[in-house]
């Protein structure tokens, strides 16, 4: 038994602490996006300590690799709320915050006591009591390991199933578990659109991510979500799909909306599902990074992003588009 008050969350192995991270706001200047509900920039940033301080509230998703990568030195400042378990805490926000000069070697982990793993730029003061923090628990790299074998455990089924009905999911994946030697733990069905199962949530551009938020370490219990078919979310809105084509046309020329319209229905056609749109401007504020950008202040039409729906139980494509009013 470890003397680490955040221990034996998962199962009698799984040393966690302290963080599940809520949703961040959304950022006020959109960039290309390849999803309508999940936003793909890859930090989800929020502004400082006090909005941060409500963003550690579940003592298991730690064990599944979530950090806040700071900016500066200190809890002040963006905070980029992250979970890979894949890697360190360091090796995480490093990749994170490559585009803003960051290297590993720039970088150090502690723990803000009562919220989380973080990584600040340590600036030469190499210990983290220089920086009014604690030093990261030693049961912390064997909790992330030991989430990590949990996820791949669940990810390895849960690329095989093909497109289960959640409760036949949840329950071929409870007998596989126990098979696995994770004894007392159950997959169950919890709500959700679409006709299969599925457990890992989508993050930065996988669309199979991590697994941290559907995770019940207390009550041992895994849920699983209906969803659309994977192959379908891949056309939709994977990584470099069919579907994220219209982000660099309407970056490229200008649309009316009834010809980006027809542009998007092309695209999606191979799917062979309805597709639907909606048209709106931007809010007061909020403006789009790249050339699409350029394009709407022109009076153009853009394309926003994607998500499948079921209102009536039957799937259907909903495009978001911008135009100004």
């Amino acid at each position: 038994m470890s003397e680490i008050p955040f221990v034996n969350q998962l199962g009698d192995a799984l040393e966690t602490a302290i963080a599940k991270p809520a949703r961040a706001p959304r950022l006020r200047r959109l960039g290309r996006r390849r999803y309508l509900a999940v936003a793909l920039a890859a930090l989800a940033v929020t502004g400082g300590s006090a909005a941060v301080a409500g963003l550690f509230t579940d003592p298991v998703e730690i064990g599944f690799g979530a950090v806040g990568c700071f900016e500066r030195p200190s809890t002040d400042g963006n905070v980029a709320i992250i979970s890979d378990p894949t890697r360190s805490p360091v090796q995480t926000c490093a990749a994170a915050m490559s585009s803003v000069g960051f290297a590993e070697s720039d970088l150090i982990a502690c723990q803000w006591e009562g919220h989380g793993i973080v990584v600040v730029p340590h600036e030469g003061r190499r210990s983290c009591s220089a920086h009014d923090l604690a030093p990261v628990p030693p049961g912390y790299t064997a909790a992330r390991r030991r989430a990590l074998r949990l996820e791949t455990d669940v990810k390895k089924f849960e690329r095989a199933a093909g497109c289960l009905p959640p409760e036949e999911f949840a329950r071929r994946l409870t007998r596989d578990l126990r098979a696995a030697g994770w004894s007392g733990w159950e997959a169950v069905a919890k709500g959700g659109e679409g006709p299969c199962g599925r457990v890992s949530a989508a993050s930065g551009s996988e669309l199979l991510g991590s697994i941290g938020s559907q995770v019940d370490a207390q009550k041992r219990t895994i849920a699983v979500m209906a969803s659309p078919p994977l192959e379908l979310e891949e056309f939709v809105f994977g990584a470099d799909s069919p579907g994220a084509k219209p982000f660099d046309t309407t970056g490229a020329r200008c649309f009316s909306v009834a010809a980006l319209e027809q542009h998007v229905r092309e695209v999606f056609a191979p799917t062979g599902v309805p597709v639907r749109f909606t048209v709106e401007a931007l809010q007061p504020g909020v403006s789009i990074a790249d050339a699409r950008g350029e394009r709407y202040d022109e009076g153009c039409t853009v394309f926003a992003g994607a998500s499948i729906q079921y209102p009536d139980g039957r799937a259907e494509i909903l495009v978001e588009l911008n135009r100004r009013d």
